[in-house]
């Protein structure tokens, strides 16, 4: 299978592990860490640390977001969408998590649910207001660089809300 067979070739892989003892030095400590979750199965699995140099260690990141998602956050997504008939808006790297049963949001969305793929928190918020009648909701996911933003936009919908409650109720 092209792009594939590739990566699974023990005599390149033996090969590039030998051009990288043949350039680190001895009296030098190297320490790589690997931040998705995906990387460290694949080192584990296939041994590699086993055969880089002693002075060549791998440090394991915390896994991005999606690789360390429970399956229960999933789960529940997925519950929102198909049995409350919520709008539920996520990232598009979580369409794919698996789920239990077999499912995740994208097998979800086929199946019926309301599941939109957004670039942003606001992206949500903007469903949400052109949907009054529907229940939106934004399942967050992310570093720290998308923590802000997503705060953000809550507060703005939280004020919003005020704006509206105070237009509709009389003073």
């Amino acid at each position: 299978m092209k792009y594939i067979d590739e990566f699974r070739d023990g005599d390149g892989a033996r090969h590039i592990a030998a051009n990288i003892a043949a350039e680190v030095r001895p009296d030098v400590a190297y320490n790589f860490m690997e931040f998705c979750g995906g990387h460290t199965h694949a080192i584990s699995r296939y041994g590699i640390a086993d055969m880089l140099p002693a002075n060549v260690r791998m440090i394991h990141g915390p896994g991005c977001p999606v690789c360390v998602l429970p399956i229960g956050r999933v789960d529940l997504a997925i519950r929102l969408a198909l049995e409350q008939g919520v709008m539920l808006c996520t990232y598009g790297d979580t369409m794919r998590v698996p789920a239990s049963d077999g499912l995740s949001l994208i097998k979800a969305k086929a199946r019926g649910a309301d599941i939109r793929l957004v670039y942003s928190a606001a992206d949500a918020l903007k469903l949400a207001e052109q949907n009054p009648d529907r229940e939106v909701v934004f399942f967050a996911i992310g570093f720290e660089t998308t923590t802000p933003p997503t705060a953000l936009v809550i507060r703005d919908a939280a004020a919003r809300r005020s704006e509206l409650q105070r237009a509709v109720l009389p003073c």
